[in-house]
């Protein structure tokens, strides 16, 4: 259906209302029109404040149809309480006027501020920022804008960003049918577009229906603008500009300003993507890309500023190299038509993503992002430089008779390397898919995602010569994760330092402070670079990460640990549970978890959540076995023990080193308990004075004096007086 774009608001309307009263508001200017009405300057007579009044026009007020989305409006910008977003005082009626009153906005409209080179850099990032936010915040009550615009984002004199007039504001989770699109004249109807042309998106110039991700390409035009200084799209008439948002791709803003950081860039063209499916999916994305442009562009001018002095713009491709990480999970491919086949693939493309975007600290890029591949031999190189991502997974399926197998690999696509590849095959019937993707994705998932996978071993790698004082927030993090992969005081050391310096550049940023908790906990249970009230520490950290983010996994497993080694038994249980349920996938800690599940006295739970970890990633430490030894040892299962214990190559753990002298001594291996004993000392030399307070860190009471008695057999002359340490 032929599309159709209403003019604004009568304009002759606000000199009808200047000098007028409604209810208790001396209306004393006239500010515009918004998308549903005229706005005024008023003076609130009861309180004494300016404010600004929204009025809706009589003839359109006896419009029910119009007066309800004006109270929708109303009811849909008062749920929004945040910064960036205008305030919404009051929803009234006087004299058969409707009206809402809202807070004046002292400042400048973004379109009088954009200059025709368009902004500088950090004011972009600054302003986009905000504007992503704000809108974040929207979609995550179902509203969507749908005239987002320069003209309805105001920069306030002491340089606040606010996001005005939700007027045209649509609340998803009402829609019906007939409410595909509204227009500025009140009348809804399919095939009408509603908003300002320029800024519109293409589902809504084509009058089909509309989801958030309109916004996004609005949020796009406006960066656009932004960058250059001026829109993307442009026309001599309506029926041209939306003809060129419908067919036109904008060259790079690049083109013009060469200068601009490619990160920036690549959002800008991401966001304008006209298939809504090829976006950047949610306005938190964006935000999430703007605070580390932030921090990028930030670190590169200081780096600039302190050693060579010179205006050299930052350099973004670098800052992606070193901080960025993203990974993109192209679509699996199937070897034939075979739809089974082709099922099977597109499960294992959205598993994989989904689970992977479970992981906090991995940037998982959409699959809205890499769909286009699907159809396409793929250059794993240039497909990464697109999607702007550093590292790339991608796979296949094939069929013979009733077995399938699955090949998938992972590259670092800034060397080409192979990091990692596996194949899976399997039994397989149309009826099993399900059970084939429940297998095999969380092998993948956990050998490559969690702490202790490849990506996480990749990333800490290259950032462990870098010094802690130069790494970014984000870098931090996954410098710390170097501790799992080598356990060492000094690993623990530069962990602390990165962490430490982290959480106060970034105080908002719970990996953070979890896995900072994490590492103070080490310091108890560990004995690394110790410091006073280690456990303090980390149950503050813990609890300061789970207040900041209630749905992160690693907070809550921080918060577990935190509280098994306070002997607060009933808090770990509370807590583990709640990570395990977050992301079952996180090898690492749901084995930590299992160690602390069994030495609490669940020694069964923990055996069994130890087990399950250790088939999904076959690359785990040794340690993930301890559990399932010193379970065996508890029952007197030689057999058991020695085949568990074999499965232990980790010499320099203490922890590991009492297991297997307590192990060999009740399997009557003396000349090996013996070495295990020697093996421990040298790395606790004073372990025999504080052999009980050592073991009471982790164990119960009743093993503690177990593995004494075999200790004391092995050759350890153990102090017969116990100490003790506090757990604060």
């Amino acid at each position: 259906m032929p599309c159709k774009i209403f003019p604004a608001v009568n304009r002759n309307f606000p000199e009808m209302m200047i000098g007028q009263t409604l209810a208790h508001y001396q209306i004393t200017a006239s500010i515009g029109a918004g998308g549903m009405g005229e706005v005024y300057r008023a003076t609130d007579t009861k309180l004494g404040r300016n404010v600004a009044l929204k009025v809706l026009p009589a003839e359109m007020a006896g419009d029910s149809d119009r007066l309800a989305r004006f109270q929708r409006e109303a009811r849909a910008v008062a749920a929004l309480n945040h910064p960036n977003v205008v305030t919404v005082y009051s929803v009234e009626e006087s004299g058969n006027v409707h009206f809402i009153t809202m807070e004046l906005i002292e400042g400048q409209p973004l379109d009088r501020l954009i200059s025709a080179n368009g902004l500088q850099t950090d004011r972009i990032i600054e302003i986009a920022s905000a504007i992503a936010e704000a809108l974040a915040a929207a979609h995550e009550k179902g509203i969507v804008h749908r005239d987002l615009k320069p003209a309805n984002v105001m920069v306030t004199n002491d340089g606040r960003v606010k996001v005005l007039d939700f007027g045209l504001a649509k609340d998803i989770g009402g829609e019906k049918a007939s409410d595909a699109t509204m227009t500025s004249a009140g009348h809804t109807q399919v095939g009408v577009v509603m908003g300002t042309p320029a800024y519109m998106s293409p589902e809504q110039v084509s009058g089909r229906p509309l989801d958030h991700r309109s916004d996004i390409f609005s949020l796009g035009v406006v960066l656009h603008e932004m960058a250059i200084g001026h829109r993307p799209f442009e026309g001599s008439s309506s029926a041209e500009l939306i003809s060129a948002i419908l067919r036109d791709t904008p060259p790079p803003v690049s083109d013009t300003r060469p200068e601009l950081p490619s990160d920036l860039c690549r959002v800008i063209r991401r966001c304008l993507e006209k298939d809504p499916r090829h976006r950047m999916q949610t306005a938190r994305d964006v935000s999430n890309e703007f605070r580390d442009l932030a921090r990028s562009v930030t670190r590169s001018t200081t780096v600039s500023a302190t050693t060579s002095r010179t205006n050299t713009a930052p350099d973004s491709g670098s800052a992606r190299a070193d901080e960025g990480f993203w990974v993109a999970v192209l679509p699996f491919k199937s070897t034939s038509a075979d739809s089974d086949l082709v099922a099977i693939a597109d499960g294992l493309t959205d598993d994989i993503i989904t689970n992977m975007s479970k992981f906090s600290y991995l940037r998982v890029i959409a699959r809205s992002s890499t769909a286009r591949y699907a159809q396409q031999a793929v250059d794993v190189r240039t497909a990464a430089k697109e999607l702007g991502a550093r590292y790339v997974m991608e796979g296949g399926v094939r069929r013979a008779g009733s077995k399938v197998r699955i090949a998938v690999q992972l590259i670092d696509a800034s060397s080409g390397t192979g990091l990692w590849a596996e194949t899976y095959d399997r039994n397989f019937t149309p009826e099993s898919a399900l059970d084939l993707l429940d297998d095999v994705v969380p092998r993948i998932v956990a050998t490559v995602g969690d702490t202790q996978g490849i990506l996480a071993h990749s990333m800490s790698e290259i950032l462990r010569n870098r010094e802690p004082e130069s790494l970014t927030p984000y870098e931090a993090l996954l410098r710390s994760f170097g501790f799992h992969q080598h356990v060492s005081a000094e690993e623990h050391l530069a962990g602390v330092a990165a962490l430490e310096r982290a959480v106060k550049l970034a105080p908002e940023r719970a990996d953070c402070w979890a896995s900072l908790s994490w590492l103070y906990r080490a310091e108890y249970s560990h004995g690394y670079n110790q410091r006073p009230n280690a456990m303090e520490r980390a149950l503050s950290a813990a609890r300061r990460a789970v207040n900041l983010a209630p749905s992160n996994q690693l907070a809550h497993a921080a918060l577990a640990s935190a509280h098994f080694f306070r002997g607060e038994l009933g808090a770990f249980r509370a807590a583990a549970a709640r990570s395990l349920e977050l992301n079952s996938m996180e090898g690492y800690t749901t084995a930590f978890l299992a160690m602390e599940f069994a030495f609490s006295g669940e020694w069964d739970r923990g055996c069994a959540l130890a087990e399950r970890v250790t088939q999904l990633n076959p690359n785990h430490p040794g340690w993930y076995w301890v559990p399932m030894v010193l379970n065996a040892y508890r029952k007197g299962d030689g057999k058991r023990v020695l085949e568990y214990a074999l499965k232990i190559n980790m010499p320099g753990l203490w922890t590991v080193q009492v297991a297997l002298a307590v192990v060999h001594c009740q399997l009557g291996q003396m000349e090996e308990a013996r070495t295990a004993v020697r093996h421990l000392l040298a790395l606790r030399p004073e372990f025999a004075i504080r052999a009980r307070e050592e073991l009471g860190t982790w164990w119960q009471p009743d093993m503690v004096e177990r593995m004494l008695g075999d200790l004391r057999k092995a050759g350890l002359e153990i102090a017969d007086k116990p100490e003790a340490r506090q757990a604060g």
